[in-house]
């Protein structure tokens, strides 16, 4: 039983490892975005060009 357990967790780490740094790259991005846009207000328009 430990070692289908065992196993069973270490072909888990990797995605779980993997959906975290997703999930922190995602965060991380979207907090540089709303800088760049309270920096740089103009960068931001919508269809009309305004």
């Amino acid at each position: 039983m430990f070692n289908q357990v065992s196993l069973f967790i270490m072909l888990l780490t990797p995605v779980i490892a993997y959906v975290a740094g997703a999930l922190l790259y995602s965060f991380v991005e979207c907090l540089r975005k709303n800088m760049i846009w309270v920096k740089y207000p103009s960068i931001v328009t919508d269809r009309n060009g305004h």
